[in-house]
């Protein structure tokens, strides 16, 4: 099985050396492709000697990361990483499933730790503990499945039709939920975090009117949303936040009274 992590990145945040030996540390077959301007690609070509360097195509980020599986022939599954973000040693559970399956769809997810510009632990991100419920989540626009800590088959990648270029900050969340509403099936990994996020000031998330405002055409263009709740969308949501209890509590207890989406906007 050979894995393909692809990193999109201007070449520079002052984190990339951290999330390209958090790559280089994964004990398997892999190839870690950075796409890049090309301005920047004879540097990047330099310092990381292990890694495939790529002109990014233009078209953003999601337009990148395409490419970046494009380039790469011979490939069984995927992740892609912020160049901020970095995988965690337990990535590797994540790994035994795919293994398995074979040429099938899948989508195998597990937890992703919270770090802040330093690299502390902030929290968790709460996260769907059963792959039955993530349809009804999404249904509630609960966000079952987090891509920092996804690996997705090639099988999969090519029914769903790769990512939509259009996107330009919620296009890992519209394919993730496009492989559960087309029916690819999900694998959920319990025990330690695979992958940390990092909140920093600068980054994406923190624009949240446009977040807000593409999530809703994911929404709609999916169909995601529930016309009402039902006592299956309900009951859904009462388990998620039970199995999420120790990531509500930690979060209280370091930050107070904060939403996730809070957080994700204060800190950095």
């Amino acid at each position: 099985m050979h894995l393909v992590v692809i990193t999109p990145t201007l070449g520079q945040s002052e984190w990339l050396e951290a999330t390209v030996a958090s790559v280089d540390l994964l004990r398997c077959s892999k190839q870690h492709v950075l796409v890049a301007p090309a301005n920047v690609v004879p540097a990047l070509v330099a310092r990381f000697p292990r890694a495939m360097v790529l002109t990014e195509p233009g078209g953003g980020m999601y337009a990148a990361i395409n490419a970046g599986l494009a380039a790469v022939r011979e490939w069984d599954v995927f992740t892609y990483l912020n160049d901020d973000d970095v995988l965690l040693a337990n990535v590797a559970a994540l790994v035994r499933p795919v293994a398995t399956a074979g040429s099938r769809p899948l989508v195998v997810y597990g937890g992703v730790r919270l770090i802040d510009r330093h690299g502390r632990r902030l929290g968790a991100i709460p996260i769907s503990p059963a792959p039955s419920l993530n349809r009804a989540l999404y249904a509630q626009r609960i966000e079952p499945v987090y891509q920092h800590g996804t690996l997705v088959t090639r099988a999969a990648f090519e029914q769903l039709g790769s990512f939509d270029p259009s996107m330009r900050f919620c296009g890992d969340s519209e394919f993730l939920a496009r492989a559960c509403v087309t029916g690819v099936p999900f694998v959920r990994v319990h025990g330690p975090a695979v992958a940390a996020f990092r909140l920093r000031a600068g980054q994406l998330t923190k624009n949240r009117f446009a977040m807000l405002a593409e999530r809703a055409r994911v929404d709609e263009k999916l169909g995601l949303l529930a016309p009402r709740l039902t006592r299956r969308h309900r009951w859904a949501r009462l388990v998620f936040r039970a199995a999420n209890f120790p990531a509500y509590a930690e979060r209280i207890v370091r930050h107070g009274w904060l939403s996730f989406d809070d957080l994700l906007m204060r800190t950095g």
